[in-house]
């Protein structure tokens, strides 16, 4: 849980950096921010892909996973519940502590990242993408806090629980999921975060959700072969 702990600090960090630091974080260093951890993001996840054993099994997994993801619209769908979510809860015309809180945690939650990074701690102790994920949310909360009030600095706890649900189910699983399995997990995550990171570089938009049937896709394909 210590990668979730930090996660949490980053946000919270980023957000007290942004309130002091203010309008001194403008658009020419928030343009160089964000590439300079597009370019991390897509080294670590050529790193972890490395990491696959069975190759065709991964492919096979991401093709079906995503032409699954794909088809039902599942990144859209969770954006399109999570926005209505915040027009509710916001008043007309004024940015408020529930909009903030809403619109940062989706930003933070809804992602291959968070999903990916909790899956590596629960199963077998690897904090790397969650790191990475720090570093990237606390980037974030530097311009969201000044953007979007300080409900961002609440959205620091949807994330503890979130990606802390994710681990502990992870967890869970770990007895029953060893060896070259969590290479192939590592490898298809490491797919996952190369797109964000190429979305984050504006090299080609990926809809990197609609990916997410993948992980227990390539499960079943690994009992089934396997």
């Amino acid at each position: 849980m210590l990668a979730n702990w930090i996660n949490m600090g980053a946000i919270l960090l980023g957000c007290g950096l942004g309130r002091l630091l203010g309008n001194f974080i403008d658009k020419k260093l928030q343009d160089f921010l964000m590439t300079a951890m597009g370019l991390s993001i897509i080294y670590l996840g050529i790193d972890m892909a490395l990491e696959t054993k069975e190759t065709i099994l991964v492919i096979l997994s991401l093709v079906l996973g995503g032409l699954l993801g794909t088809k039902i619209s599942l990144e859209d769908s969770l954006y399109r519940y999570g926005w209505s979510l915040q027009e509710r809860v916001s008043k007309k015309g004024e940015v408020n502590l529930a909009s903030g809180f809403i619109g940062a945690s989706l930003i933070y939650c809804i992602g291959s990242m968070a999903v990916v990074g909790s899956f590596q701690a629960g199963l077998n102790g690897d904090y790397a993408t969650l790191f990475a994920k720090s570093i990237l949310d606390g980037t974030i909360s530097l311009v969201l806090v000044n953007t979007l009030g300080p409900g961002v600095y609440l959205s620091a706890l949807s994330v503890g629980l979130y990606q802390g649900a994710l681990i502990l189910f992870a967890k869970s699983l770990a007895p029953y999921i060893q060896g070259d399995v969590l290479g192939d997990l590592t490898g298809l995550g490491g797919l996952m975060i190369l797109a964000i990171g190429l979305n984050m570089m504006e090299i080609r938009k990926i809809k990197v959700g609609d990916m997410l049937p993948a992980i227990p896709l390539l499960l079943i394909l690994r009992q089934v072969f396997f």
